[in-house]
């Protein structure tokens, strides 16, 4: 069971779901970047409007945790965003053809009627797996790893995955970082294959392929929530 409320903080409307749990024994509230709402876990046993109270008594929180992602960065035709390490102006032009390419610090996406978007995130997604793939084999060859494929997330929680199957996978929006980010992800999940938790042994390991790894640490945690903001819609 779930409901669907608006509640209001600072002249700002905030959406918030509040869900009965059978499992929960407390309340929780925590906020969906993707969705821009407020999320709020309430034992079966409580009152829709026992958890509402529970919301606006933190209604404070869940303003900043929005704010943290608005305003949207929306990807559109005149947008400019860093791309491959890059500052670029994405250009859509229209013609019968789909086509991406890069000239004069712009990112052209040539396309009919409204299919920009969609051709733009196609290609977004194999720059990724282009600028990945050798990088990939040379890391798990060197920890003597099988990866047998890379694909791509578009997770709200986390930059990229790998399993004991032999997949990683990497968020789309690291285009928007600079390369050496991307590097460091792959290498973070890679060295978890071979040390399964943040000890001392994984950070030297990550140490011995990416010697900065603490500076490109230090950049996502300042920008993870501008890279969020990136959407197409």
């Amino acid at each position: 069971m779930q409901k669907l409320h608006i509640i209001s903080y600072n002249k700002q409307s905030i959406k918030l779901l509040i869900k009965k749990n059978k499992l929960s024994k407390n309340y929780k509230l925590s906020f969906d970047k993707k969705n821009l709402l407020g999320l709020v876990s309430i034992p079966y046993y409580v009152s829709f409007k026992s958890g509402l109270e529970f919301a606006n008594e933190n209604v404070k929180w869940l303003f900043e945790e929005i704010n943290k992602i608005l305003p949207l960065v929306l990807i559109n035709h005149n947008a400019s965003l860093l791309i491959l390490g890059k500052r670029m102006k994405i250009i859509f032009e229209e013609d019968n053809f789909n086509k991406v390419y890069i000239k004069n610090n712009q990112v052209i996406i040539i396309s009919h009627k409204d299919g920009h978007k969609k051709i733009f995130k196609k290609w977004i997604n194999c720059q990724i797996l282009n600028q990945s793939k050798n990088y990939v084999d040379i890391i798990s060859r060197s920890l003597d790893l099988n990866i047998k494929a890379i694909k791509i997330s578009n997770s709200f929680s986390y930059w990229g995955s790998c399993n004991s199957a032999g997949i990683i996978h990497l968020n789309w929006r690291l285009i928007f970082a600079p390369t050496k980010i991307l590097k460091y992800i792959i290498v973070h999940e890679l060295c978890h294959l071979k040390e399964f938790n943040h000890t001392k042994n994984f950070w030297l390991l990550v140490k011995r392929f990416c010697p900065d790894y603490k500076n490109q640490i230090l950049w996502l945690k300042k920008n993870d929530n501008y890279l969020y903001r990136i959407r197409f819609d």
